[in-house]
């Protein structure tokens, strides 16, 4: 566990570090492989090196386009230790979407999973990063056009030729995060924030010295790095990684793993909670459910189901995947918990004044320590100007907060679209149905979805005299945005309701009743998840 004094400020020396003092056990467990301190620190050495041959140097990107399989690791805590910076890469992305990222993050070099070459190679050309490796986990041997080389080639066993001195500002990810009004947002997040957010997290977390913290969330994800990884690291414990959620056999998956903590979405929650109860409800050594959404009315009998203690909390990739959180010893039942203790939080009215106890507003952030949160958008500085009007950094979510400093979700203010764990920009796909011939102009919302927060449903008004059937457009969509993006409602609208200053109002249609609804599974389109 974590000793008193003991302070990391770069994940290049915790990872060093911490290799000194654990050596051979176990720090991270794959489906088929475990790796130890010692083995984590010599192959991320060989990776800083072999990027370092390949002419990577302090500040260069390098994208990753990965599922949860060790090559991850290798290269995330490789590149820090050669003082590059992480793309990393949501795998379901493809087509637009995709190539934006790339072409605004500019990397110099790039990982690919063998399994989503096929999302990569339309963008590829037109991108030309200079260096490519593939990563082919499943042993296909499936050949790949010439240029890209084998991930196995990247390490190098010479010696990495002057190391960085590396700083707790400086940048060690570049991680997009959705907007309403416009294309991704880049959060830079340095090597400090990488190392408070896990730190508050562990110690909220009621671990043991035999703790062992496992996910299925995807590792492109801040969940999965700070609160399942990084948190692990910090404590001296094992971090285990699913490649996928599979609600039908999580407990004994939790169970082969040996995890004492779990890290849950609210629609994890939901789906485990409607599973039809069996045995590995019980037979599992889960003691604790980190929980990014829980309902009240679930949260007692998912307790007792599972015998286990649920830990709310509330984040976001810019402040902390963890800001705020229930203490260990005075957990409040259906509240985010109260904030950590790198940053300050407030409620504030539309003027940026703070509210009353009990009473909505959007929730507002600060640091207390320097490089706590993201150091700003890439390339928009003046998105980061507006996210930090009045030295508060925005949320864009509605909350509320009691008396006693608990703080309670209660939507977001933003458009913002929250699905499956997923939060999704109705402006992606708004441009992707937008690109098809027969549509006029779309507009996307949320809608509630029986699982737990968010479905998308899209409204088309279609160009004068165009035809075109509520399948094709969906069969449209699945071939143009990832899987988590394409909308599962569609209805047809004559005209789209306008603001007299022609913004679409979108709480019309939220509200909408009595229009002819069309339902993606219903019609039988199949979304795939790559």
């Amino acid at each position: 566990m974590l000793e008193p004094g003991e302070e990391y400020h770069d994940l290049a020396t915790l990872i060093r570090r911490k290799a000194e003092k654990n050596r051979d056990r176990a720090a991270l467990r794959f489906a088929e492989r475990t790796i130890t301190y010692r083995e984590l620190d010599r192959e991320t050495d060989r990776v800083a090196s072999g990027l370092h041959r390949d002419g990577i140097r302090r500040g260069d990107r390098v994208a990753a386009l990965l599922f949860n399989t060790p090559e991850f690791p290798l290269l995330w805590f490789g590149a820090a230790k050669a003082g590059a910076v992480l793309v990393p890469l949501n795998t379901a992305l493809k087509g637009e979407i995709l190539r934006y990222e790339l072409a605004d993050s500019t990397p110099v070099g790039i990982v690919v999973d063998r399994r989503l070459w096929a999302g990569y190679a339309p963008v590829r050309e037109g991108l030309r990063i200079p260096r490519e490796w593939v990563v082919d986990p499943t042993g296909s041997g499936e050949p790949v056009p010439p240029g890209p080389r084998p991930f196995d080639e990247l390490p190098s066993d010479r010696a990495l030729e002057s190391p960085p001195e590396l700083r707790p500002g400086d940048p060690v990810s570049v991680m997009y995060t959705s907007g309403t009004t416009g294309p991704p947002k880049g959060a830079v997040i340095p090597h400090e924030k990488q190392i408070l957010t896990p730190l508050e997290i562990g110690r909220r977390s009621r671990l043991a010295p035999s703790s062992v913290l496992f996910t299925a969330l995807p590792l492109f994800h801040c969940n999965a790095q700070e609160m399942t990884m990084l948190t692990a690291l910090l404590n001296d414990l094992t971090a285990a990684f699913d490649e996928r959620f599979h609600a039908s056999n999580y407990w004994e998956t939790a169970r082969r793993f040996d995890a004492t903590h779990v890290s849950l979405l609210i629609s994890m929650v939901n789906v485990l909670y409607k599973q039809p109860p069996r045995p590995a409800d019980e037979e599992h050594s889960v003691t604790t459910a980190l929980t990014a959404g829980a309902t009240r009315a679930i949260w007692p009998e998912f307790e007792r189901r599972f015998h286990l203690t649920i830990v709310e909390l509330y984040g976001m990739t810019e402040c902390g995947c963890t800001t705020l959180m229930n203490p260990p010893d005075r957990i409040r039942v259906g509240s985010v918990g109260t904030p950590l203790g790198f940053v300050e939080a407030d409620v504030v009215d539309e003027e940026d004044r703070p509210v009353a106890a009990g009473a909505r507003g959007e929730l507002v952030v600060r640091p207390t320590r320097p490089f706590a949160m993201f150091l700003g958008y890439l390339n928009k500085p003046e998105k980061t100007v507006e996210s930090w009007r009045n030295l508060w950094f925005h949320t864009g979510d509605f909350v509320t907060r009691d008396v006693d400093g608990y703080y309670y979700f209660v939507d977001r203010k933003k458009d913002i679209i929250r699905r499956r764990g997923e939060n999704l920009a109705p402006y992606d796909v708004e441009s992707a149905l937008n690109r098809h011939p027969a549509v006029f102009e779309s507009v996307v919302v949320g809608v509630p979805s029986p699982l737990g927060e968010e479905d998308v449903k899209a409204f088309v008004q279609l160009r004068p005299g165009a035809e075109v059937g509520a399948k094709e457009l969906f069969e449209f969509c699945v071939r143009e945005l990832p899987f988590f993006m394409v909308p599962k409602y569609l209805e047809f609208l004559d005209e789209i309701p306008k603001t007299a200053n022609q913004k679409a109002q979108r709480f019309v249609l939220r509200d909408r009743k009595g229009g002819t609804e069309y339902d993606r599974d219903q019609l039988g389109v199949h979304v795939g998840r790559t």
